[in-house]
């Protein structure tokens, strides 16, 4: 699943939480697996500084949000990536948390 966020910003939206509640629900329904929550920023804009703290904003965020919908935080592996070079065609689309198997 992925969770886009505006440039800059590292505050989920409504269409993200939409997100956020269906990959809670699955993760509860398997609680035996783990999951890599992998925050992404716009290499194209910001400094490496600003890209991987933001990526840790974003990455955190999301951890913070399935926790909340009762997701165990044993299941969770946060990891920040920074900047990266375009994932899918547009730049603005790295502006993301893939959550994914591990």
């Amino acid at each position: 699943a992925a969770i886009f966020f505006k440039i800059g910003k590292s505050v989920i939206s409504a269409e993200g939480m939409v997100n956020v509640k269906l990959m809670a629900k699955i993760i509860k329904d398997n609680p035996t697996a783990k999951y890599k929550v992998a925050g992404f920023a716009d290499k194209g804009t910001g400094t490496v500084s600003i890209n991987q703290k933001l990526s840790e904003k974003r990455a955190q965020a999301v951890y913070d949000a399935l926790v909340a919908e009762g997701v165990n935080p044993n299941q969770l592996e946060k990891i920040a990536m920074g900047g990266t070079d375009p994932m899918f065609e547009k730049g603005y689309l790295n502006r993301v948390v893939i959550l994914e198997v591990k």
